[in-house]
């Protein structure tokens, strides 16, 4: 299995720590939180990854220079990063990841490696991972299931729709990810939708009726860094 993070974008939100590093390199414990997603990785025995990056792409060519993982690591280039939303960055790497079951993992997560692991255990073939919460704010990308079945993933659905949050990871299996860059490469050829989330491109395969499920963390821990508070919060964590 192929797993694709998504680390290009240029952080708007997080400009003070942001300005001479990419987010995904901002320091967590004895690592960061790119460190952190590959040693999660390296434990549940997935090693071929491909980084779809953009801003300050050098300082993660310098990052591998001077760190070593027994991984294979493909950096691609994503000239649109500032641009654009994921849905392009996701887009850019199309032609590494086609014909392979693929995962993909934004960029800014951090989380147990537990959760990489309940991944890879569901038998379904086309999963997003989720976590159930209480109540759901305008900035979740919320779920609506029937069962584990996946029917709908915005940020727009009102709170008390909402069956859970989808915490952007994932997995495809090879025909899976080939439905969803296919959509992709249509979706692209539309100026406006170079704006939106990828995730707007699995509704529109879930519309066009491939089979997507959802399975939850549990109680497994994981976080988005999206603004300084959660940076803050998750910085000095322990994490397994």
């Amino acid at each position: 299995m192929k797993v694709v993070i998504l680390a290009a974008g240029n952080s708007s939100r997080l400009i003070n720590l942001t300005r001479e590093n990419p987010k995904c390199l901002l320091p967590l414990n004895h690592t960061t939180i790119l460190g952190k997603q590959l040693d999660s990785l390296l434990q549940v025995g997935l090693n071929e990854v491909i980084i779809s990056a953009g801003y300050k792409i050098e300082k993660i060519e310098e990052y591998f220079e001077g760190h070593s993982w027994d991984l294979s690591i493909h950096i691609e280039y994503n000239p649109f990063y500032d641009i654009s939303n994921n849905i392009i960055s996701l887009w850019n790497v199309r032609h590494l990841i086609r014909d392979h079951p693929t995962m993909i993992i934004n960029g800014d997560n951090v989380f147990d490696y537990q959760i990489l692991e309940t991944l890879l255990q569901c038998p379904y073939e086309n999963v997003l991972m989720v976590q159930v919460k209480e109540e759901y704010d305008g900035d979740d990308m919320k779920v609506r299931t029937d069962g584990e079945r996946l029917l709908a993933v915005n940020k727009s659905m009102m709170s008390s729709e909402a069956s859970a949050e989808s915490i952007g990871i994932m997995k495809f299996s090879a025909s899976g990810i080939n439905h969803l860059m296919d959509k992709l490469v249509s979706m692209a050829t539309i100026k406006e939708n170079h704006q939106v989330w990828y995730l707007r491109a699995i509704q529109e395969v879930i519309d066009d009726g491939l089979p997507v499920n959802i399975c939850s963390i549990g109680d497994s821990i994981w976080e988005e860094v999206d603004f300084q508070r959660d940076y803050k919060r998750v910085r000095n964590m322990q994490w397994d």
